[in-house]
């Protein structure tokens, strides 16, 4: 599969959709890298501006799932989780939805800079933002990493 042009929409999560999301998983390893899509779905509800959204591909299938919208402390736009699938991992998916996320972005108000958080131990998300050129901004006491995207538009 051409990793550049992989192929994925974005779906709100609903009724019919939410336990399909809920039964995708990270690889073991990578389990300690953000809390499970039932958790982050109930988060995304106490949030006006959170965006719960599944991630299919071309062919209909949910891969993955991601979580954006405006930073509570900050105000600025944030992607506060992304995650693919362990059976959908390697293929471009999580690129696509990342490249998918800052074109929506780019077209709200303030959309020219976008955060994104991740796990300091996450090499594979450490490489894949810093390819898209988001920038390390901070990293907290527990370990989570800030990263920003200037000039998205």
């Amino acid at each position: 599969m051409d990793m550049k042009n992989t192929k994925i929409y974005l779906e709100p999560i609903t009724m019919t959709n939410w336990k399909a999301c809920i039964a995708l998983k990270v690889a073991p390893d990578q389990e300690n890298f953000l809390p499970s899509n039932l958790y982050s779905i109930a988060e995304s509800q106490f949030y006006q501006h959170a965006k719960s959204r599944a991630v299919y591909n071309g062919e209909n299938q949910m891969v993955g799932y991601i979580l954006f919208g405006r930073d509570i402390f900050t105000n600025k736009w944030k992607v506060f989780r992304m995650m693919i699938d362990q059976s959908y991992q390697g293929k471009g998916y999580g690129e696509s939805t990342i490249k998918e996320v800052i074109r929506h972005l780019s077209k709200e108000p303030d959309g020219h800079e976008i955060l994104i958080c991740y796990q300091n131990a996450n090499e594979v998300a450490r490489r894949l933002y810093a390819k898209l050129g988001f920038i390390e901004q901070e990293i907290d006491d527990d370990g989570r990493v800030t990263a920003l995207l200037i000039n998205v538009a």
